[in-house]
Protein backbone atom coordinates (compact mmCIF):
# COMPACT_ATOMS: atom_id res chain seq x y z
CA UNK A 1 0.00 0.00 0.00
CA UNK A 2 1.55 3.31 -0.64
CA UNK A 3 0.32 6.88 -0.09
CA UNK A 4 -0.46 9.79 -2.22
CA UNK A 5 -0.85 13.17 -0.85
CA UNK A 6 -4.50 14.76 -1.60
CA UNK A 7 -3.39 18.81 -1.17
CA UNK A 8 -4.76 20.52 -3.64
CA UNK A 9 -3.45 17.80 -6.64
CA UNK A 10 -0.06 17.67 -5.19
CA UNK A 11 0.17 13.80 -5.51
CA UNK A 12 3.15 13.24 -4.43
CA UNK A 13 3.74 9.80 -2.80
CA UNK A 14 5.10 9.05 0.43
CA UNK A 15 4.89 6.45 3.51
CA UNK A 16 5.43 2.76 3.06
CA UNK A 17 5.48 0.99 -0.01
CA UNK A 18 4.44 -2.61 -0.08
CA UNK A 19 5.23 -5.25 -2.90
CA UNK A 20 4.18 -4.55 -6.07
CA UNK A 21 1.33 -7.02 -6.12
CA UNK A 22 -0.42 -5.00 -3.99
CA UNK A 23 -2.23 -1.66 -5.69
CA UNK A 24 -3.89 -0.26 -2.71
CA UNK A 25 -3.51 3.33 -2.08
CA UNK A 26 -4.67 5.93 0.15
CA UNK A 27 -5.26 9.56 0.26
CA UNK A 28 -3.62 11.75 3.02
CA UNK A 29 -1.11 14.51 3.30
CA UNK A 30 2.46 14.71 2.89
CA UNK A 31 4.36 15.83 5.85
CA UNK A 32 5.26 19.14 3.96
CA UNK A 33 1.17 19.84 3.30
CA UNK A 34 0.46 17.94 6.37
CA UNK A 35 2.47 21.28 8.74
CA UNK A 36 0.97 23.29 6.56
CA UNK A 37 -2.33 22.31 7.19
CA UNK A 38 -1.59 22.49 10.91
CA UNK A 39 -0.77 25.72 10.53
CA UNK A 40 -3.21 27.19 8.96
CA UNK A 41 -6.12 25.60 11.23
CA UNK A 42 -4.29 27.15 13.99
CA UNK A 43 -4.17 30.53 12.84
CA UNK A 44 -8.36 30.15 10.93
CA UNK A 45 -9.08 28.88 14.92
CA UNK A 46 -7.13 32.05 16.21
CA UNK A 47 -8.74 34.57 14.02
CA UNK A 48 -12.15 32.55 15.07
CA UNK A 49 -11.73 33.11 18.68
CA UNK A 50 -10.87 37.05 17.95
CA UNK A 51 -14.14 37.59 16.09
CA UNK A 52 -15.90 35.62 18.90
CA UNK A 53 -18.88 36.95 20.64
CA UNK A 54 -18.44 36.73 24.50
CA UNK A 55 -21.67 37.47 26.83
CA UNK A 56 -21.55 40.75 28.52
CA UNK A 57 -23.14 40.92 31.90
CA UNK A 58 -23.71 43.83 33.76
CA UNK A 59 -23.97 43.46 37.54
CA UNK A 60 -25.64 46.89 38.81
CA UNK A 61 -25.69 46.61 42.78
CA UNK A 62 -24.60 49.35 45.47
CA UNK A 63 -23.05 46.76 47.55
CA UNK A 64 -19.64 46.18 46.51
CA UNK A 65 -19.22 42.95 48.82
CA UNK A 66 -22.02 41.25 47.02
CA UNK A 67 -21.12 42.67 43.77
CA UNK A 68 -17.99 41.16 44.32
CA UNK A 69 -18.87 38.12 45.37
CA UNK A 70 -21.70 37.55 42.66
CA UNK A 71 -18.94 38.58 39.79
CA UNK A 72 -16.85 36.05 41.33
CA UNK A 73 -18.78 33.33 41.44
CA UNK A 74 -20.68 34.10 37.75
CA UNK A 75 -16.51 34.21 36.47
CA UNK A 76 -15.53 30.47 38.23
CA UNK A 77 -18.79 28.92 36.25
CA UNK A 78 -18.29 31.04 33.83
CA UNK A 79 -14.95 32.25 32.20
CA UNK A 80 -15.64 32.92 28.85
CA UNK A 81 -18.31 35.56 29.63
CA UNK A 82 -17.47 39.37 29.81
CA UNK A 83 -18.62 41.10 33.69
CA UNK A 84 -18.68 44.70 34.28
CA UNK A 85 -20.43 46.54 37.39
CA UNK A 86 -21.91 49.13 38.32
CA UNK A 87 -22.81 51.13 42.04
CA UNK A 88 -25.34 53.58 41.06
CA UNK A 89 -27.73 54.45 38.15
CA UNK A 90 -25.60 56.84 36.65
CA UNK A 91 -22.81 54.62 36.26
CA UNK A 92 -25.26 52.16 35.06
CA UNK A 93 -26.64 54.07 32.34
CA UNK A 94 -23.21 54.36 31.18
CA UNK A 95 -21.99 51.06 30.95
CA UNK A 96 -24.96 50.27 29.64
CA UNK A 97 -24.40 52.55 26.41
CA UNK A 98 -20.77 51.63 26.37
CA UNK A 99 -20.36 48.14 27.07
CA UNK A 100 -24.29 47.41 25.38
CA UNK A 101 -24.83 43.92 27.62
CA UNK A 102 -26.91 41.31 27.15
CA UNK A 103 -28.00 40.54 30.11
CA UNK A 104 -28.59 42.77 33.57
CA UNK A 105 -28.25 41.66 36.98
CA UNK A 106 -30.21 44.25 38.92
CA UNK A 107 -30.96 45.37 42.54
CA UNK A 108 -34.27 47.01 43.39
CA UNK A 109 -32.81 49.51 45.76
CA UNK A 110 -30.19 51.83 44.15
CA UNK A 111 -28.78 55.24 45.60
CA UNK A 112 -30.64 57.71 43.53
CA UNK A 113 -33.24 55.97 41.56
CA UNK A 114 -35.24 52.39 41.79
CA UNK A 115 -34.15 49.63 40.19
CA UNK A 116 -37.74 49.47 38.41
CA UNK A 117 -37.71 52.58 36.81
CA UNK A 118 -34.01 52.11 36.00
CA UNK A 119 -35.14 48.81 34.11
CA UNK A 120 -37.80 50.76 32.24
CA UNK A 121 -34.91 53.46 30.85
CA UNK A 122 -33.01 50.71 29.75
CA UNK A 123 -35.63 48.61 27.99
CA UNK A 124 -37.17 51.90 26.18
CA UNK A 125 -33.48 52.35 24.75
CA UNK A 126 -32.58 48.55 24.34
CA UNK A 127 -35.41 46.36 24.39
CA UNK A 128 -34.06 43.48 23.84
CA UNK A 129 -31.33 43.41 27.07
CA UNK A 130 -32.40 40.99 29.73
CA UNK A 131 -33.01 42.47 33.11
CA UNK A 132 -33.31 40.53 36.00
CA UNK A 133 -34.35 41.77 39.25
CA UNK A 134 -32.02 40.58 42.13
CA UNK A 135 -32.64 42.18 44.99
CA UNK A 136 -33.53 41.59 48.99
CA UNK A 137 -36.56 42.65 48.98
CA UNK A 138 -39.26 40.22 47.52
CA UNK A 139 -42.14 42.13 48.38
CA UNK A 140 -45.59 41.14 46.03
CA UNK A 141 -45.58 45.01 44.64
CA UNK A 142 -42.06 44.53 43.50
CA UNK A 143 -42.82 41.46 41.92
CA UNK A 144 -45.82 42.75 40.22
CA UNK A 145 -44.31 45.98 39.38
CA UNK A 146 -41.35 44.51 37.69
CA UNK A 147 -42.81 41.86 35.21
CA UNK A 148 -43.90 45.12 33.15
CA UNK A 149 -40.00 46.32 32.55
CA UNK A 150 -37.77 42.87 33.22
CA UNK A 151 -37.52 39.36 32.41
CA UNK A 152 -36.69 37.59 35.84
CA UNK A 153 -37.41 38.49 39.53
CA UNK A 154 -34.90 36.32 41.75
CA UNK A 155 -35.16 36.99 45.91
CA UNK A 156 -31.68 37.03 47.26
CA UNK A 157 -32.91 35.71 50.51
CA UNK A 158 -33.62 32.55 48.38
CA UNK A 159 -30.80 30.49 46.64
CA UNK A 160 -29.90 33.25 44.33
CA UNK A 161 -26.57 31.22 43.03
CA UNK A 162 -28.96 28.64 40.99
CA UNK A 163 -31.50 30.78 39.47
CA UNK A 164 -28.69 32.77 37.87
CA UNK A 165 -26.67 30.01 36.62
CA UNK A 166 -29.78 28.65 35.21
CA UNK A 167 -30.71 31.96 33.48
CA UNK A 168 -27.25 31.97 32.46
CA UNK A 169 -26.89 28.94 31.09
CA UNK A 170 -29.99 29.20 28.36
CA UNK A 171 -27.93 32.02 27.10
CA UNK A 172 -24.69 30.15 26.17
Amino acid sequence: MFQVCCYQGCGIVYGEKEPLDDQTKTHGLCPLHYKLTLKQIRTELKEFDKGKQFLKVLIIEDNLVYRQLLTKAVRERFPEIQIEGAENWREALFKVEVFNPELIFMDIQLPGENGLELSKKIKARFPGTVIVILTGHDLPEYRTASREFTDYFISKNASPAESIFNIMESFL
